[in-house]
């Protein structure tokens, strides 16, 4: 939920922008590959004119891929599968051999359709939250609906955030606070759900058979599937300074939880119990939230600030039991949405709509460009 981010597939960075455009750049030459233009949106014009205005369709979701296809998700409540391939090559379409497709969310009686959370992949379905307050399962080859939820949030009607998946049951958190499982084969609700006093904020994470989650009640819970209280939740008594608005991260018992109040926290999974916590900030030394997903390359954890301040801790080194960074790397730009990492480098996609390529080893940025194309 947020702002759309960067991930990496066989050597090519893809991400959404704010105006409508998911943008490829290659890896190894530094250079933009292809550049997709989601149909502009109509709406009413004021005044006297019986026209409308074309308005871009904003992507906050990011994108995901396999093999050879890329899909995302719009504000205006289209899902899209973008043909890697025939982009590269810029085939025009419908082209024989290569397939693509556009799925149109239903507006279901909602004040909104929107796309704001990241896609789900299966094995062979994709799996959409809508603000209509439904989850959607689609074929992921052809694009045709599977199945469609009853309204989970049917207080606010709004599904910002990523389903995941266990065995053959799909969990989802909701804006109401409950958590709701899913068949994935029907759409239909499970026995088990669990209900919250307040909100959640984030995406849920699954480890072993129990579900992390972060609330607008500030505390990051810890529910055991089919179980109606929490096991845990952090911290234990007082409230975070925050909402934990990003997912965590789990390795090896630890969780990794960035906190809208500018801090990392490491928390045991079994008993919650804080480990360590770690401030950042930013170059002039105040605190800046932890908006974004914190993402583990091998035994490296790698968080980035809203103030765009890049933490590497290294979780097989010492200083990582006393909640200390084994690197901080400056990019001196607002970093609001996810990043991925690859081969000892960081790809982030600033407020500014640049890609920043950030060297683990080196501690700078190695290359940027800017995600504009001539159409």
């Amino acid at each position: 939920m947020g702002w759309s981010g960067t991930i990496i597939h066989e050597g090519i960075i893809y991400v959404g922008t704010l105006d409508g455009r998911v943008v490829a750049i290659n890896s190894s030459t530094e250079n933009i590959e292809w550049s997709y233009s989601i149909a502009p949106v109509t709406a009413p014009s004021g005044g006297f004119s019986c026209g409308g205005t074309s308005i871009p369709t904003a992507i906050y979701s990011t994108p995901v891929a396999d093999k050879d296809m890329v899909y995302v998700g719009t504000y205006s409540g289209k899902v899209l599968a973008l043909n890697t391939l025939a982009r590269s090559q810029n085939l025009t379409f419908p082209h024989r051999g290569y397939s693509e497709w556009e799925w149109d969310c239903p507006i279901d009686n909602a004040r909104s359709n929107a796309i704001v959370a990241n896609l789900l992949v299966g094995e062979d379905d994709i799996y959409v939250s809508s603000s209509n307050g439904r989850v959607y399962s689609l074929d992921m080859e052809f694009g045709d609906l599977n199945w469609e939820s009853e309204v989970l949030d049917k207080e606010h009607r709004k599904l910002w955030t990523s389903p995941v998946i266990q065995g053959n049951t799909l969990y989802t958190g909701t804006y109401d606070g409950h958590i709701y499982g899913l068949s994935l084969e029907t759409g239909e609700l499970a026995n088990w759900s669990f209900e919250s006093e307040a909100g959640f904020a984030s995406s849920p994470v699954i480890y072993d058979d129990t579900i992390y989650v972060g609330s607008f009640d500030r505390y990051l819970y810890a529910v055991k599937i089919g179980t109606d209280v929490p096991i845990w939740k952090f911290p234990e008594e007082t409230p975070a300074g925050n909402w934990f608005w990003a997912s965590p991260v789990i390795k090896e018992g630890i969780i990794c939880a960035g906190c809208l109040d500018g801090k990392l926290y490491a928390i045991n999974t079994t008993t919650g119990k804080e480990i360590w916590s770690y401030m950042t900030k930013e170059q002039k030394d105040e605190t800046s939230p932890v908006i974004s997903l914190p993402v583990l390359m091998d035994n490296l954890l790698i968080v980035v600030n809203e103030s765009g301040m890049v933490y590497v801790f290294d979780l097989n080194a010492e200083l990582a039991n006393e909640g200390m960074p084994w690197r901080t790397i400056p990019i001196g730009t607002a970093v609001r949405s996810s990043f991925c990492a690859q081969d000892g480098l960081v790809y982030i996609r600033d407020e500014e709509n640049w890609i920043y390529a950030v060297d683990i080893d080196r501690g700078e940025v190695s290359w940027r460009i800017p995600l504009t194309t001539e159409e």
